[in-house]
């Protein structure tokens, strides 16, 4: 029978790519973007700025930037480790689609039921190597993750081939003869997996765009019948749930972020649910695949590993991303308890 025997949620920024001296420029999107979210409601950078003032303004110095770049690529690297530690044989992979394979849609849930994962340019270097690779996905483990789904009365979209990825060719003006993969995706592959992904079934979520996103409460409940179809799965294999997103941003809120992975530790599904709506917005939003993850692992008695936690801002309002690095390992925690 299958065993989950590793869980990770990761930030898959791009300033995770940047230099620190290049970390200010997305300050002028945050500037001009009318919807910031923040504490359940939309500010404009102007209203945020009068709400925080510039307290933030003394993490901006160049120096402030270098040793948080440096302290995210160390937890980074700690991340990679980790999987590695854990001797994965299948994943799954939590994600999102931000409009780049379809900008006309937006689909509640959606396992991908296909053959082949591509990546490779025009993504940044932080997303893929510097040339086209096929990773292998896992066609009959995601049929029958949502034959269990539909069982569950959960109703998804099964997508059996990617999209052209539209958004990057429009950004870097590049337009491959392959399916490059969503930015979420190639992340993991490229930066915890070195390029080399075990068999495995992506699963896109809504965190983004209403009216079709789902709900903490729905996604805590889809980490349920995860772990249940994954236990029942009939091969002998190491299962890894990994979860590709970031903690608060695109305003980030150090506070919230803190309880939010004080809730993930402890397993506090009532407390995760009872956070208004309002705060899962915009980029924060991806914090509800961490309760998936949460959820698929409990059963093992893992311990939540935080790796680190950096808040990295871009303008003295305090914008930019919260970078939270964490990882279960329920045989590393078993590994602790016995020599205690």
């Amino acid at each position: 029978m299958a065993q989950i025997i590793f869980g990770m949620a990761v930030p898959h920024s791009g300033m995770l790519g940047q230099a620190p001296e290049d970390w200010l420029t997305n300050g002028a999107r945050d500037r001009n973007n009318p919807e910031l979210w923040y504490r359940n409601r939309t500010w404009t950078y102007d209203e945020l700025e009068a709400e925080r003032g510039a307290a933030f303004e003394p993490f901006l110095t160049i120096e402030e930037r270098t040793t948080r770049a440096a302290r995210c690529r160390a937890a980074l690297d700690e991340m990679a480790a980790a999987y590695q530690r854990a001797n994965v044989d299948v994943a799954i992979i939590l994600g999102k689609d931000q409009k780049e394979i379809w900008p006309d849609q937006s689909p509640s849930i959606t396992i991908y039921t296909g053959e082949d994962v591509h990546n490779g340019p025009p993504q940044r270097p932080v997303y893929a190597p510097d040339h086209h690779v096929v990773h292998k996905a896992y066609p009959e483990l995601a049929t029958y993750l949502i034959d269990k789904f539909q069982d569950a009365g959960f109703d998804l979209n099964d997508l059996q081939a990617w999209p052209e990825n539209v958004w990057m060719a429009q950004r870097q003006g590049m337009r491959p003869d392959y399916p490059v993969v969503p930015h979420a995706y190639s992340f993991v592959y490229h930066q915890i997996m070195g390029d080399n992904p075990p068999p495995h079934v992506p699963v896109l979520f809504n965190l983004f765009y209403p009216p079709t996103q789902p709900s903490m409460k729905r996604c805590i409940e889809f980490g349920r019948v995860l772990r249940e179809a994954i236990e029942a799965w009939p091969q002998d294999v190491r299962v890894a749930v990994i979860a590709s997103g970031g903690l608060s941003h695109f305003v980030n809120d150090e506070e919230f972020d803190r309880d939010v992975m004080g809730k993930l530790a402890s397993y506090d599904y009532e407390g995760l649910a009872a956070i208004p709506n309002g705060y899962y917005q915009s980029g924060t939003s991806e914090v509800k695949i961490y309760s998936i993850v949460m959820m698929a692992l409990q059963q093992t008695g893992a311990q939540m590993n935080l790796v680190d936690y950096i808040p990295c801002w871009r303008t003295p309002a305090g914008t930019g991303e919260g970078m939270g690095f964490m990882y279960w390992s329920p045989e590393e925690t078993a590994q602790k308890e016995a020599a205690e």
